[in-house]
């Protein structure tokens, strides 16, 4: 039978951890690597809300780009909303792995499936990090272009700084938070780029450099990954039950 080790290992092909970042906190978070695993439930995020229906589906474990432990902790309760997760995760017998930015560098993970969902072609590495930039099959007004990366990505809001007055052809996709790296967009001249999120002071730099970025949301460019996710390791594993937790929603709302 499959075991938390076996899906440790295929991650490990999928997304080798020396792509993580130092800061970051990625693998086994609960669990042991010798349990035994018949049914899987990858999400975006471990919330208990997750937990709670991976306990109700009897998922013996949970496979989520964000990781369940992810700062430094001194105690493990359920007076704090972490405790209460990895308490909820030990009782119910089910084991947590987390894929980050290990998954965000992949030659697979969210950056290109970012990219693909948006059509994009030609795939690069965008500088050192792990974005990707590509090139759209033909150019497009700025409004067309901010009308598909909304249904690429189910949301109804976007926010823009800057602008493309010459038209979209080659965007660069940095899903999640943009890590400031500016002079590597530079360098990639795109006409726009779509990330997450973006600091105020990076926007009001983006607004001088005369570039153009579209923040779509932290949520929505990362959510992109779990059906993806949940697909390779159905692949991978056809004896196991794999689901995604399609009740995850953003949590911000939009008035």
């Amino acid at each position: 039978m499959i075991t938390c080790g076996d899906v440790l290992d295929f991650l490990q092909e999928l997304a080798p951890s020396e792509l993580a970042e130092e800061w970051d906190n990625i693998g086994l978070m609960t669990g042991s690597r010798d349990k035994k695993v018949g049914r899987i439930l990858v999400c975006l995020d471990i919330t208990s809300d997750a937990l709670h229906h991976a306990a109700e589906i009897r998922a013996d474990l949970v496979v989520a780009h964000h990781p369940l432990i992810f700062r430094g902790i001194r105690r493990i309760t359920d007076d704090d909303v972490t405790g209460s997760r990895i308490c909820t995760a030990i009782r119910s017998g089910i084991s947590v792995i987390s894929a980050h930015t290990n998954l965000d560098h992949s030659d697979s993970g969210v950056n290109v499936q970012l990219a693909k969902a948006l059509g994009l072609g030609e795939l690069e590495v965008l500088g050192r990090g792990p974005g990707r930039v590509g090139m759209l099959k033909e150019r497009t007004d700025l409004g067309t272009f901010i009308s598909r990366v909304k249904a690429a990505l189910g949301t109804t809001h976007v926010r823009v700084a800057g602008t493309a007055a010459a038209g979209v052809r080659k965007v660069a996709v940095f899903s999640g938070s943009f890590d400031d790296d500016l002079e590597a967009v530079k360098r990639s001249c795109p006409d726009v780029v779509v990330t997450g999120e973006l600091k105020h002071h990076t926007a009001l730099d983006v607004r001088e450099e005369g570039l153009c970025f579209i923040a779509a949301g932290h949520f929505s460019t990362e959510r992109i990954v779990v059906p993806y996710l949940a697909s390779v390791l159905a692949g991978r594993f056809p004896s196991v039950e794999v689901m995604s937790f399609d009740r995850e929603q953003d949590p911000f709302i939009a008035y």
